[in-house]
């Protein structure tokens, strides 16, 4: 009896060690995180301006962010330090249910505002401030539609399930990066794989060890060598986006509302003089060999011309701007928002004013 509570007694304590252990590990882990966090807009030159305490609210926001992968969808009423997803599963404030005109911002992690500081330093923010200025008349509404991980397919799945139940007036289209990186095995779905629906239970979960260990792997994985880009099937992509808009363009067309696609500016599209960190990243994310192919975007955007009501090539937007504004191959932070969300505004405009313009006939 005397040798079986003994054993008891061992496995009793190597069980409490090892609850102490991972104990340990996680506050451990958890402070670490807190004073480093694992993301690339933390030790970028376009967040200089903001203090610790705020890049690390954006930095650990972004982890705690919700979402659905089939179909791709935000979790509504999300409410943290740095974004908000309001009840309709769109980041920013509440919709207004009475609007004289309502215009979808739609894209990917660009547009949704990963490292943004706020709801109000996305590029869709930056737009409504322009036409709230110009348009004090109206009350019109820009929504944030971005979704992170995007891109053509489930663009498009949201628009015609979830958007037009909100009779937009104006769609704006802003991307092509997504797309160009997505796997062509996976173009015609947004299936998630189960390492996939894994990693996101982890990253769903309150124990922080596996989420943070994961974090670091990737992130180690990453920044060791040169993420070379896989161009297979890239011109069958560029053909598939291209019908897709066209497709799309058509359809808005009979459903009197209008569409715009633009094809976003990417880290050396256009002739922007790079800084030092903005060079490494453009070695580092092999984005001269991306932008070689990227040209076959741009040349299937021009031919959506007749069926969409605007589109624009946007790659050279960044271009007069000598500051850091890039802080991977494509996200950039409130400065580089801004930038983008003016030239958008500049471009549809004169879409803008034309529809208020029949509205008073």
């Amino acid at each position: 009896m005397s040798v079986q509570v003994s054993y008891k007694k061992q496995f009793l304590l190597g069980f409490i060690i090892i609850i102490l252990l991972l104990t340990v590990l996680e506050v451990t882990l958890r402070v670490y995180d807190f004073s480093f966090p694992n993301c690339g807009i933390f030790h970028s030159e376009v967040s200089q301006d903001l203090d610790d305490d705020l890049r690390r609210n954006i930095c650990h926001d972004s982890s705690k962010l919700i979402w659905n992968d089939v179909p791709l969808r935000l979790i509504p009423s999300q409410h943290l330090t740095t974004l908000n997803i309001n009840s309709d599963g769109f980041r920013g404030e509440e919709l207004d249910p009475i609007t004289d005109y309502r215009i979808f911002v739609i894209g990917g992690s660009t547009i949704f505002g990963s490292g943004s500081s706020s709801d109000s330093k996305t590029i869709p923010a930056f737009i409504q401030k322009k036409i709230d200025a110009d348009f004090t008349e109206y009350n019109i509404q820009v929504i944030n539609a971005g979704i992170v991980k995007s891109f053509s397919y489930s663009e498009i799945e949201l628009i015609q399930n979830v958007i037009l139940s909100y009779s937009p007036n104006l769609l704006v289209i802003y991307d092509g990066w997504n797309d160009i990186t997505h796997n062509y095995e996976d173009f015609d779905s947004n299936e998630e794989k189960p390492t996939d629906q894994i990693i996101r239970q982890i990253n769903r979960s309150d124990y922080q060890t596996p989420k943070i260990l994961l974090q670091h792997y990737f992130n180690y994985k990453h920044s060791t060598k040169i993420m070379e880009f896989d161009s297979s099937n890239i011109e069958e992509k560029a053909l598939i986006w291209k019908e897709r808009w066209e497709r799309a363009c058509q359809s808005a067309k009979q459903d009197n509302y209008k569409m715009i696609v633009m094809l976003q500016p990417l880290l050396g599209s256009g002739n922007k003089s790079l800084t030092i960190e903005e060079e490494k990243s453009f070695n580092h994310y092999d984005s001269g060999t991306v932008n070689v192919f990227y040209e076959l975007f741009a040349n299937k955007l021009n031919e959506l011309d007749k069926s969409c009501d605007l589109v624009v090539d946007s790659r050279n937007a960044i271009d007069s701007y000598e500051q850091t504004v890039y802080f991977d191959s494509g996200h950039m932070g409130d400065f580089g928002n801004e930038i983008v969300g003016n030239y958008i505004y500049k471009n549809i405009f004169p879409i803008i004013h034309e529809d208020l313009e029949s509205l008073r006939k």
